[in-house]
């Protein structure tokens, strides 16, 4: 008699581990995401504490910031979204009564909301490697170097 709840409750724990392991792996894109953003703040704060003049990378600088604030709030709706399908997951397996639509919904939107971030990540990328490139053919230093 034993038997039969133990392997209910491996079930659920096997269960309610996938999309912990989606969690964690937002939570390092979060992380990075944080970095990036604090080095384009530094950058912005260098130029501005200098007294130079913004050059023409400010406007890329605020770019970049812009699409990583973009990318790091997509992250934390999915994170969101993730940890409300845990914690749907547990309340069907307790019955507390959970519509399982909401699994599908917490889920599909944790996916696409990854998916949107990792995009608006991409265009950061995208923006720095251009100004790098630029900068490069024009024989400057590249952003945080000087």
């Amino acid at each position: 008699m034993d038997q039969p709840i133990v392997s209910d409750l491996v079930a659920i724990v096997q269960t309610s581990l996938a999309p912990v392991f989606l969690l964690a792996g937002t939570a390092g894109f979060l992380s990075i995401y944080t970095v990036r953003l604090g080095r384009v703040s530094d950058r912005l704060n260098e130029i501005a504490d200098s007294g130079r003049a913004l050059r023409e990378q400010d406007p890329e600088l605020r770019r970049r910031a812009l699409t990583l604030v973009v990318a790091m709030i997509l992250g934390a709706v999915a994170a969101i979204c993730t940890g409300s399908a845990i914690l749907n997951l547990l309340a069907g397996a307790l019955a507390i009564g959970w519509r399982e639509e909401n699994l599908l919904w917490l889920f599909g939107g944790a996916i696409v909301s990854l998916i949107a971030s990792l995009i608006a990540f991409l265009f950061e990328l995208l923006i720095c490697g251009r100004t790098m490139l630029r900068q490069s053919k024009m024989g400057q230093t590249p952003e945080g170097h000087e």
